[in-house]
């Protein structure tokens, strides 16, 4: 609503307007804390999620490696049990 409108307006019927105006606007500020507050949580639990990715992969990196050298000691054994004589 513009001033041009409010001057003519009864001086309640601006009152009144103004009011409304202004509730409306705490409303909208209600709102907007109440989806800050949500994004706030989401952005944490999107950090954690994040995180837990992270050390997934890091843990599954790690068991890869680790799996790599039990798999190079273990063909090392294939190779000293096929040089095992037998005779």
């Amino acid at each position: 609503m513009n001033s041009i409108a409010l001057t003519q307006m009864s001086a309640a019927e601006a009152e009144w307007a103004k009011n409304q105006a202004a509730r409306d606007l705490r409303t909208a500020v209600d709102a907007l804390d109440d989806a800050r507050a949500s994004l706030r949580g989401l952005a944490a639990d999107t950090t954690w999620q994040s995180d837990g990715i992270r050390a997934m992969h890091d843990a599954l990196a790690d068991y890869g490696r680790r799996t790599h050298v039990e798999s190079t000691d273990t063909q090392g054994r294939v190779r000293e049990v096929a040089g095992i004589d037998l005779s």
